[in-house]
């Protein structure tokens, strides 16, 4: 029987609509395919990249830093860091909580705490970013991670300059440390460059200057697995060599700051700053207590950290330049300075002569010397320290005098020194009395204590070492730095003070080189003497209200032609001219003395206290 005409019509529209289905299918396969082939080609084949090409930074090394005869202070030494490599982001391997069998497994491997592995490596599933798991491992370490990495997806050794100082914690403060930069800079820097892993300078010149030392990170791109694991150079990419940070030459000489390390041995909490007084340059600078910054570069546990940020003794605060002390006697230079300005007192004017304490407004003012230095004139009162006269000095001088002698010598506020964090100290106004104190309710008495150095006037040793520098070149203001040329930076230069010239007479200048030489040859600091060397100086004794009195000296030498201004305070110590001016005396007898003719190193504090006890303030 033969189909109708009708099963035949019905039979041609199920396989027109059958055709049209599958044309209409291939269709939407050859858009498709257009479509990823021709208008979203760039954006797949960036994706495939991003997939399976992976940039491995080339780790720049940071800039070496010289003393200023070209010994090497710090620099960049190779070394192996085990890392993690997260796989690529569409792996399934990508897992932001990583295997525990795993982790123990890496743990133990690198000798590294298993929860700081596991955080680790969360942050860098998280970020995509390697991550650093430990820095500088020995050989047996490395060489295991190597022969294991097949076990250990993702794991790495990766080889990058380590920061290195050569001399340990010499110069320590000075220097200071770079560190690993740690996640929240990472957000904030990254637009300059910075990835995790990265070291950036935390202290000293390593952060002031970190924009310099810090080098540019090449990098080389290679072809990886799902697993994260390199297979191949990938050979389109283009390889970028690192490049090395700026060198930085220093004003630091080693053989004085190597003097000051020596002298300050024994000192549990002080700081100690030699300078040009020429130009400011910083020749040595010492901080107590000290710590290694070769620490920081391979990475320190949670507790080391704890233990140097923490503990009571606080071993990363520079003293030099962020302890502020009350500077005792050594402030009697500016009273001095101030007095002859304002033409209240020559040289040779004698007041009330000293019995051993002061009567004012009912009250008893003692001197250092309980049984009194009797009769002096300005020059001897220097030399021996004598209170008394003081006192008397800073009721005719008045606060306002004083304190712009003060200021115009640079204290009060920052010198401007080319490291972070300086302090600026304490020079009190005035204005500055009315406002702590109340309007009117301060009295003229405070004037005793401000012009022997106590009351509320706090300076920094770096302050105090200016101070003698400014006095050994008549009122020439100088800028503390320590960077003298940047290599490759020829435009680089420190910056001259904006401060004018102490104005002083010549008859000034004289009296006061006079006595600080006296206080040296027969005043309160004849432990300072060194034989053939001219020196002048000061000794403090400032008092502590938490403790034992802290111990100053500053001093400048060879007196005819200042080459080196130092200043010491020696917390807890005692007196400044037993326990202070001997360290001082030590130092300039290595830096000017043939070595036959050099005395023996000072005596340990608490002996130098006893047996010298008499030398007073």
């Amino acid at each position: 029987m033969q189909p109708s005409n009708r099963d035949q019509r019905d039979k041609a529209q199920r396989f027109g609509v059958f055709a049209g289905a599958v044309v209409a299918g291939f269709g939407l396969v050859a858009i498709g395919l257009v479509r990823l082939q021709v208008a979203d080609h760039e954006r797949y084949l960036q994706l495939s990249k991003e997939n399976h090409v992976r940039p491995e930074i080339l780790r720049a090394p940071r800039g070496t830093i010289f003393d200023r005869n070209g010994q090497v202070l710090a620099d960049s030494a190779p070394s192996f860091s085990i890392v993690f490599r997260p796989f690529p982001a569409e792996s399934v391997g990508r897992d932001p909580s990583p295997d525990p069998e795993w982790v123990a497994r890496v743990s133990r491997l690198i000798e590294q705490d298993p929860a700081e592995v596991r955080r680790l490596v969360q942050s860098a599933n998280t970020s995509g970013q390697t991550a650093v798991l430990k820095r500088n491992v020995p050989f047996p370490i490395w060489s295991a991670v190597e022969e294991s990495k097949d076990e250990l997806p993702g794991v790495d050794v990766q080889r990058e300059p380590l920061r290195h100082y050569a001399y340990g914690n010499l110069a320590a403060h000075l220097l200071g440390y770079a560190g690993e930069i740690n996640e929240i800079e990472v957000d904030s820097l990254s637009s300059q460059g910075y990835r995790a892993g990265d070291l950036i300078g935390r202290t000293g010149v390593e952060r002031k200057f970190e924009d310099i030392l810090r080098g540019q990170d090449g990098a080389e791109y290679v072809v990886v697995n799902a697993a994260g694991k390199r297979v191949a150079t990938f050979k389109e990419g283009e390889r970028r060599e690192p490049v090395s940070g700026h060198d930085l030459v220093m004003t630091l000489d080693l053989k004085v700051q190597k003097a000051l390390e020596q002298a300050m041995a024994g000192v549990e909490r002080g700081a100690a700053v030699a300078m040009d007084p020429r130009d400011g340059g910083i020749l040595g600078l010492v901080s107590r207590p000290v710590y290694d910054p070769n620490e920081f570069s391979m990475g320190l546990s949670w507790d080391r950290w704890r233990e140097l940020s923490n503990g009571g003794t606080n071993p990363l605060l520079n003293r030099a330049i962020q302890g502020v002390y009350p500077p005792g006697s050594t402030f009697k230079v500016v009273t001095m300075l101030a007095a002859l300005r304002a033409g209240i007192a020559s040289p040779s004017t004698r007041l009330q002569p000293c019995s051993g304490r002061y009567n004012f407004g009912g009250r008893w003012f003692g001197c250092w010397k309980h049984a009194g230095h009797g009769s002096l004139n300005f020059v001897e009162a220097l030399e021996h320290s004598c209170d008394v006269y003081f006192y008397q000095i800073g009721l005719r001088l008045e606060l306002p005098r004083l304190e712009e002698t003060a200021r115009a010598l640079g204290l009060g506020d920052r010198t401007g020194i080319d490291l972070p964090q300086e302090k600026k100290g304490l020079i009190p106004s005035p204005a500055w009395y009315d406002k702590h104190w109340g309007a009117g309710r301060w009295r003229k008495g405070l004037l005793l204590n401000l012009a022997i150095g106590q009351g509320e006037i706090l300076i920094t040793p770096l302050q105090l070492a200016m101070l003698l520098s400014e006095a050994a070149m008549e009122g020439q203001p100088v800028r503390p730095h320590v960077i003298k040329q940047v290599r490759g930076v020829p435009e680089y230069h420190w910056q001259r003070p904006g401060r004018a010239r102490l104005a002083a007479s010549p008859t000034t200048w004289s009296a006061l080189h006079e006595a600080l030489e006296g206080v040296v040859t027969g005043g309160t600091a004849t432990l300072a003497r060194v034989p053939g060397l001219r020196i002048a100086g000061k000794t403090g004794t400032a008092q502590n209200p938490h403790g034992k009195d802290h111990a100053l000296f500053a001093c400048y030498a060879p007196a005819e032609n200042p080459q080196i201004a130092l200043a010491f305070v020696i917390e807890n110590s005692g007196h400044g001219g037993s326990i202070a001016a001997p360290m001082a005396a030590q130092v300039l007898s290595t830096l000017f003395l043939p070595d036959s003719l050099r005395p023996a190193a000072a005596r340990p504090p608490a002996v130098a206290d006893t047996a010298a006890g008499a030398r007073g303030d």
